[in-house]
């Protein structure tokens, strides 16, 4: 027997909103949500996919699909939306557009694999906890990266992180105000750079003067430019990979735990990230065990 969830504000009800024909027309969406004809795509891991996106969660798979979704424009900010699929539909209010690759929120969370629709059943992205605007999905099926250029900004455009051996004027403090000659925002940010395609040029004004152009490059989930050593760390600042030429040097073999920068402690991934962009040259400690080693790391 189907199980049918409505979770929807009192506000819907008293307007009388009702999505049952949009339930409807998506109680074909399962675990896979066709998107193109040839693809589809889940948030529920398959035995076999094409693109994996550690950012959403989003499999995307190959497969012959006669129905498909298609998006529309991005919505605005107080819109009733649902999440549907063939058993559930949950009702709210588009609350937050997408920043960055933040998701996009409803005013309610929403299950994984539904669709995001409007009262008129126009789909607008794609459910997992969040909203992946179809903007986003239908440029992860198609090439399987976000672009990146080094740089993370919020959402007032400054500059929090940088790649030192990306990016060689911009640092942390500056204010980014124009990208390709346009005001700088957080929806151009995402157009130009996030969906943008590899080696696009991308320049960038900041606020001080500085100018920098710079190519798109694959983003890296939990990046930090001690890649660039062939270190790779989690959000926990756990050591999850060393290169050979480490191991061998320092004779440990991950996991580690890296506890201090130029022998200053540190405690969280944003810490480190905020060292790490003023610095090409830098020594970390790592802790394994209760041994602790100083690692110098030079280009």
């Amino acid at each position: 027997m189907k199980k049918f969830l409505v979770f929807l504000p009192l506000l819907l009800f008293s307007l009388n909103i009702d999505f049952s024909p949009c339930y409807k027309k998506y109680s074909f969406i399962k675990n896979f949500i066709p998107v193109s004809s040839s693809r589809s795509v889940t948030f529920k891991k398959p035995l076999k996919y094409i693109y994996y996106d550690e950012f959403s969660g989003m499999y995307v798979v190959s497969s012959r699909n006669k129905t498909y979704i298609h998006f529309y424009n991005t919505p605005k900010i107080g819109w009733f939306m649902a999440a549907l699929n063939y058993e559930s539909a949950y009702g709210g209010t588009y609350a937050r557009d997408m920043e960055f690759l933040n998701p996009a929120l409803l005013s309610v969370n929403v299950p994984p694999n539904t669709v995001i629709s409007d009262i008129f059943c126009r789909a607008y992205g794609l459910g997992n906890g969040g909203v992946i605007r179809g903007d986003y999905v239908k440029h992860f099926v198609k090439y399987g990266y976000w672009g990146d250029i080094g740089i993370d900004a919020d959402k007032n455009m400054n500059v929090l992180y940088i790649d030192p051996f990306y990016v060689d004027k911009i640092v942390p403090g500056d204010k980014i105000t124009e990208i390709n000659g346009k005001k700088a925002g957080v929806e151009l940010f995402n157009k130009t750079v996030i969906l943008g395609l590899l080696n696009d040029k991308v320049c960038l004004k900041t606020a001080n003067g500085k100018k920098e152009c710079l190519k798109i490059r694959k983003k890296v989930y939990e990046f930090t430019p001690l890649e660039h050593f062939g270190i790779k760390v989690d959000k926990h600042l756990n050591v999850v990979k060393l290169s050979k030429e480490i191991e061998n040097k320092i004779f440990l073999k991950p996991p580690a735990k890296i506890i201090a920068v130029n022998g200053k402690k540190i405690k969280s991934f944003a810490e480190l990230k905020k060292i790490l962009s003023f610095d090409k040259n830098v020594t970390i400690t790592l802790e394994k065990n209760g041994i602790r080693i100083s690692l110098p790391l030079r280009k």
